[in-house]
């Protein structure tokens, strides 16, 4: 009898024990689930946002993105002629340089001004410094002022046109690897003759150098009757420029209180004062169809170094830097 009980005894402990083993596997079961599902639910909801610091998504429609035939640059501002060398030892592998100077005159020599006994030309032979950077690797992105168009006369209008289209093809055939067309203001009663001289420039220079154009925001955001001005030029050259020179980075907390308040008074803006509004942190947060539909540069001035800062912490990696042009002596 003593002995019945004793096993009766151990196979109740035998029991309880297997009762504590099933009980904290259970328990840790129960943890695991929860811990899963807590985290699927934390992975759902950081989906949901953005990482800090970086643009959020927008979708396109494939039909409404247009094509660039240029790679992305990351493009320092340069002159004609510099040593490159220190470009590559800092890791900078684009530049930016203007073939033409504010006063008109000429950044390289060339045969076309020669040719007609002008005496614009510079003092870089294009062809060498073009196959020097070249050699070293580098990516040369150069743009010319186009003035012919802020011509009244016509006759002179058309021979300037006629001379900034030839030394841009004379600049594509030394070699640069793309020019962009800088100073035009196209609106929807001048985009088409803009157009046709874009597709002028293009013919002459063929398909070694690719063709942009420099455009303000506002461009991107002109619109009429469904027509953008931005599209109707990215159907005719390579690549568009976005130029944010000399915007600030963000309006004065004042600023942007008095702009709010105004637009309540009244919505319906004029462009100048729309201009004023337009900073680089609204066309980061606000433009972000834009950048992804037409993917232009970010063109900046070697002063906006806290703008170039704010840019690629959004994680746009396509700008460039233009210097501030220089001045005959």
């Amino acid at each position: 009898m003593a002995a019945k009980h004793a096993r009766m005894k151990k196979r109740s402990r035998v029991w309880v024990k297997l009762g504590v083993v099933l009980g904290v596997l259970a328990v840790l079961g129960l943890v695991f689930a929860a811990s899963v599902g807590i985290g699927r639910l934390l992975l759902r909801k950081a989906e949901q946002y953005p990482a800090e610091g970086e643009m959020e998504e927008v979708t396109v429609p494939r039909q409404e993105i247009f094509p660039v035939n240029v790679p992305p640059v990351k493009a320092h501002a340069y002159v004609l002629g510099a040593r490159y060398s220190g470009f590559v030892y800092s890791g900078i592998m684009q530049v930016c340089a203007p073939l033409r100077n504010a006063d008109g005159s000429l950044n390289f020599e060339s045969r076309v001004c020669e040719s007609v006994g002008w005496d614009q030309n510079g003092h870089v032979n294009l062809v060498t410094n073009a196959w020097e950077l070249h050699e070293n690797g580098m990516y040369l992105s150069t743009y010319m002022p186009i003035t012919g168009f802020g011509i009244e006369d016509p006759v002179l209008s058309e021979l300037t046109l006629s001379y900034e289209a030839s030394l841009i093809a004379e600049a594509a055939e030394c070699g640069v690897d793309e020019v962009f067309l800088t100073g035009l203001a196209p609106t929807q009663s001048n985009v088409g003759q803009i157009v046709a001289y874009i597709e002028r420039v293009k013919l002459l220079c063929g398909d070694g150098c690719a063709i942009g154009v420099l455009i303000s925001p506002e461009v991107f955001l002109s619109a009429e009757y469904d027509v953008y001005l931005a599209a109707t030029l990215a159907r005719s050259c390579d690549f568009l420029v976005m130029d944010l020179r000399g915007l600030p980075l963000a309006e004065p907390e004042s600023s942007e209180q008095e702009s709010a308040d105004q637009t309540v008074e009244d919505p319906e803006q004029t462009t100048e004062q729309q201009t004023r509004q337009i900073t680089v942190s609204w066309v980061m947060e606000n433009m972000r169809y834009e950048l992804q539909r037409y993917s232009p540069r970010l063109a900046l001035t070697d002063q906006q170094t806290e703008a170039l800062d704010h840019i690629t912490a959004r994680g746009y990696h396509n700008w460039l830097i233009m210097a501030t042009e220089p001045t005959a002596e």
